[in-house]
């Protein structure tokens, strides 16, 4: 889908001395925005740029002109100094230019024609008001003749430029009175621009619309009517037909052009923090895709090194000053969150954070309040949601083959992949993996029988806070049928756990056998961890207390009976024990393993009960794998361990809830249906969203050297899921021949972590 997009940029303020500060070119920008913003009027997006150094303008042009289509419609403005060098050679001056340093503290006219150059789209307009604008030669076209061929050199550009200045004039800011703020007026080129536009005046030939020519003629007339001593010119370079530049205002109006409301700008606290997160999710959009391009981090001892992973990305991301830097820390908690609740995903949630805040950045520019807005985005997105809901993602997925097809695209170590798929097929969705160092070199893994319960209620418990779980081993295990709530069984129970962690099953605690537990802990140093049955019903309690008394060889304390020695009370136990808020899984028990197993098939073989309680049913019974990480130091051994971990949440997410051809084409496949065919956007939250979900996918085939990204994302809508992108080939390819299968759950996930970070922003602003 075809955008309507314009950068302005003003620069008023200068660092070098030898510049004069100037009154226009902030207003000049925000001025402009508002009219191009208008959607009766112009209908761009609208990007202010106000004041800043040359390195920040420079990324913002660039980034303006990537990866678009050629039916995209931009505009480039600039007001600020023009600097012309020994060599007549043409500089845009920013916030930070130095007169004797302009190649490297400016930005270069050449460089501007690079970008236009490289840019697809073939319908762009640049309006320059600064002095010597009329040097800017389009495509770097040299010389004073304005003709130079350029049509011949450049037929499929679709560039239109209009200048302020000749090559050798000076451009003049307006001479009259200081406006109402107690800033000066407009320029005069950009003051005849807007009046002409908000007036309706520069729709010369009355078509309803302000083409390129309109526009020329219109600003021409003005500034001659004026005697400005400035010769505006222009080149149509390419064009073919009439570039539109803006509707014709609803009512003319006549009087004099003045602010209308306050416009977030760079320099205000609604988008320096836009610029901190588009700071930190620029590394993160690096890592998208199968063949992720590796970020440059500085260790612990100044040594760098690089990395792919998002979490050791995150951490080592700059603070940033500022209000910039609560934009940095936005994309930390949206990145944590998305972790939290996915292990994956993190680089797509924060392209598609990043991409939405900047997408309604029009919405604010035009007065809609952060709160009201807030909502709308709030609803907007859970709309989204449930169309994905409605999709009817692949399920079954229950292979070896579909498992590695969902986990090798996200990792490159065929090692890793073979052990995670088979830990993962061998133990079923629901079962633990633990993923743990190991001395050598290489990945192994180690499958056992194992039992899987409730998260423990153990908060004092020693937990690896960076893992989040605690881990006993030779653990004894006290299985109740009842809830347990005398203090003195616990007490007793522990004192006869022989030196051993104690792990205490039942359907319930009461607080003074928590506190016991505790007590005794601190005590003797042993944790001790209560870890409770889920209790469905008595028949449910009395399985649950069987297959944990099988695995365990645990006798099981029944309501009314009297501990009085260690045969009445029956302690089992096991060799490893793995609790996290979650589950607590115990592995290779003491019990009898062949009447573990016959018991769990008879249970198998039975009437289906009902669904949660066939759940709760997987989650107690099965094996438990232990995949031993390996590598040559503790650093790339933790970072294996960390690749580990997402690969088996990838695959474990992909058996329980099914798989989707394509995260990022799957959210790029909801931009394209969030509204029927033709409707109208209900609201400029619903346009953004579906500009913004289009961007990972947009980012993702940047990433892998896509020569026409923007007819990926075409195609993927237009076939998926029969067809999707596969970047390692660079290709839209039949889903079924395809290695990008991600877990259905994940563009549902992202979402719903976007929103809580879009929230986040639009309360600080």
């Amino acid at each position: 889908m075809a955008v309507r997009e314009a950068l302005v940029i003003g620069t008023s303020a200068y660092e070098d001395t030898r510049l004069n500060q100037l009154r226009s070119p902030g207003l000049d920008a925000m001025e402009l925005s508002h009219v191009l913003g208008d959607p009766g009027i112009g209908g761009y997006a609208v990007r202010p740029v106000i004041d800043q150094p040359a390195h920040v303008v420079q990324r913002e042009i660039e980034r303006f002109f990537r990866a678009r289509r050629p039916d995209d419609q931009l505009l480039l403005y600039l007001s600020c100094h023009g600097i012309k060098d020994s060599k007549l050679q043409l500089y845009f001056a920013a916030a930070d230019t130095d007169r004797d340093l302009l190649e490297s503290t400016s930005v270069p006219a050449v460089f501007v024609n690079s970008q236009l150059t490289r840019c697809a789209s073939r319908k762009i307009l640049v309006l320059l008001d600064c002095c010597y604008s009329g040097a800017f030669r389009p495509g770097g076209a040299k010389g004073a003749d304005t003709a130079v061929h350029l049509l011949e050199e450049f037929k499929d550009t679709g560039v239109a430029v209009i200048t302020a200045t000749d090559a050798l004039q000076q451009a003049w800011e307006g001479d009259g009175p200081a406006t109402e703020t107690g800033e000066g007026q407009l320029s005069v080129f950009t003051a005849a621009a807007v009046e002409g536009l908000r007036s309706g005046r520069a729709d010369r030939d009355g078509d309803g619309w302000v083409s390129v020519e309109d526009l020329y003629g219109h600003v021409r007339e003005e500034m001659l009517a004026r005697d400005t001593r400035q010769n505006p010119l222009r080149w149509i370079l390419g064009g073919q037909g009439t570039l539109k530049v803006a509707r014709r205002a609803a009512a003319e109006g006549t009087g004099p052009v003045r602010l209308s409301r306050p416009l977030p700008t760079l320099g205000t606290p609604a988008v320096e923090i836009l610029a901190g997160i588009t700071s930190a999710a620029a590394p993160l959009r690096r890592t998208l895709g199968p063949v992720p391009r590796r970020v440059l981090l500085t260790g612990p001892d100044a040594v760098p090194y690089s990395s792919t992973d998002t979490r050791e990305i995150v951490a080592a991301l700059p603070t940033g000053s500022g209000h910039a830097a609560l934009g940095v820390g936005l994309v930390r908690d949206l990145a944590a969150d998305q972790y939290r609740r996915a292990q994956d995903g993190t680089a797509t949630a924060v392209v598609l954070f990043e991409a939405l805040v900047r997408a309604l950045q029009p919405a604010l520019a035009q007065g809609c309040h952060p709160t009201v807005l807030a909502g709308t985005v709030s609803d907007v997105l859970e709309a989204a949601r449930k169309r994905l809901q409605g999709w009817n993602p692949r399920l079954g997925v229950v292979s070896e083959a579909d498992l590695r097809r969902v986990v090798a695209p996200a990792q490159a170590d065929q090692s890793l992949t073979w052990n995670v798929v088979k830990s993962v097929h061998a133990t079923g969705p629901a079962a633990f993996v633990m993923v743990e160092q190991s001395a050598g070199f290489d990945i192994t893994r180690r499958v056992s029988e194992g039992c899987v319960l409730g998260g423990h209620l153990s908060p004092y418990l020693p937990a690896d806070e960076a893992k989040g779980r605690t881990v006993l081993r030779n653990a004894a295990v006290l299985v109740c049928a009842q809830r347990l709530a005398s203090a003195y069984e616990a007490r007793w129970a522990a004192s006869y756990s022989d030196g051993q962690p104690l792990i205490v099953m039942a359907p319930g605690f009461g607080e003074d056998v928590l506190a016991a537990l505790a007590a005794h802990h601190r005590e003797s140093g042993r944790p001790c961890m209560a870890v409770p049955l889920p209790a469905l019903n008595p028949h449910w309690i009395g399985i649950q207390c069987e297959i944990a008394s099988r695995f365990t060889g645990a006798s099981v304390l029944t309501p009314g009976a009297e501990p009085r020695g260690t045969a009445t009370l029956g302690l089992g136990s096991a060799r490893l024990v793995v609790a996290t808020a979650q589950r607590t899984a115990l592995v290779d028990g003491a019990g009898n393993p062949e009447s573990h197993a016959s018991y769990v098939e008879s249970l198998r073989t039975e009437e289906k009960p009902s669904d949660r309680a066939d759940r709760e049913r997987h989650l107690l019974t099965g094996k438990v794998a232990e995949i031993f990480v390996g590598g040559p130091d503790e650093q790339a051994r933790h970072r294996r361990v960390a690749e580990v971990r997402q690969a088996v949440g990838r695959a474990q997410a992909a058996l329980i809830n099914g798989i989707l051809p394509g995260e990022a084409a799957a959210l790029a496949v909801l931009a394209h249906r969030l509204s029927p065919d033709g409707q109208r956007r209900e609201n400029e939250v619903e346009a953004a969203l579906e500009q913004a979900l289009a961007r990972p996918l947009l980012a993702l085939a940047e990433n892998h050297g896509e020569p026409d990204p923007a007819a990926v994302i075409e195609a993927v809508q237009a076939g998926w899921p029969a067809l999707t992108y596969e970047a390692v080939r660079r290709r839209v390819v039949p889903s079924e021949d395809a290695w990008v299968w991600t877990p259905a759950t994940h563009p549902w996930v992202i979402l719903h972590a976007v929103e809580a970070a879009v929230t986040a922003y639009l309360s600080l602003v």
